[in-house]
């Protein structure tokens, strides 16, 4: 059953032509308080992306006049609206492993339009109640306690938000796991600290990713409050990736 938690109303872009199962859900979603606009192309979803603000956008893959691949950069745009907001896609079976190539590259869920309803309601169940996610490939330092000592590995993410990340390797953490993580952000020292759960480990396949999706349980001192600033803020042009700064700016294996 989708539960969506809000105080205010959500606002959905639909990009496409009628997508079978979302139609079945729209009642739901006005019930939930979410409105719903749709657009039939990619000029005018470019257009309205780029001024205003959706929560959500869904688009069904193949659909007519809309290469994904361009309707992902339009919507992730330096200048865009919705530059954090959720994209979701509703695939052909016979495109899934396609969209499937995008997913933390843009787009943040892809459903099947033969899989059931209940899977589209927690999808976007589940973007609508997130927090804004940045994509960031920066490196995390993981700890976790093995006997009277700590079982340490340094990786990277590939989005981080103030809710969750999408973190590489670390696949020998069991779901229900709990770590220590110290994050890199760029131009930033020290490094945030804080306590991550694994909550599921991801496709590869799918995913292009092998790694974990983990869900923020706290953070040491002032952590989300520069996180949320790093978030909220503009990325630059040519934004690095704090790689290089890893043995500078974390404590040292062993210490």
């Amino acid at each position: 059953m989708m539960r969506v938690g809000m105080t205010t109303a959500r606002r959905l872009l639909v990009i496409g032509e009628k997508i079978e199962p979302l139609e079945r859900v729209l009642p739901l979603l006005r019930r939930a308080e979410v409105t719903a606009q749709r657009v039939y192309s990619l000029g005018g979803a470019r257009s309205l992306v780029q001024k205003e603000r959706f929560d959500l956008i869904i688009a069904h893959v193949p659909d007519s006049g809309i290469p994904l691949t361009e309707l992902v950069d339009a919507v992730r745009a330096k200048d865009s609206a919705c530059r954090t907001s959720g994209l979701l896609v509703v695939a052909e079976p016979s495109e899934a492993a396609e969209v499937g190539s995008l997913l933390g590259r843009g787009v943040n869920r892809v459903v099947e339009t033969t899989g059931h309803v209940d899977r589209l309601l927690d999808a976007i169940a589940d973007l609508l109640a997130v927090a804004p996610r940045r994509f960031l490939r920066s490196v995390i330092q993981l700890d976790i306690w093995v006997g009277f000592g700590v079982k340490r590995i340094l990786t990277v993410t590939e989005n981080v938000s103030l809710s969750g990340m999408l973190i590489r390797g670390g696949r020998e953490f069991p779901i229900g796991t709990k770590l220590h993580f110290e994050l890199l952000l760029p131009h930033q020292t020290p490094p945030i600290r804080g306590d991550i759960l694994v909550v599921r480990h991801t496709d590869r396949l799918r995913e292009s990713v092998e790694g974990f999706g983990g869900r923020v349980l706290s953070f040491v001192g002032d952590g989300d409050t520069r996180l949320r600033g790093f978030l909220d803020a503009p990325p630059e042009v040519d934004e690095p990736e704090p790689l290089l700064q890893a043995q500078k700016s974390l404590d040292p294996v062993g210490s």
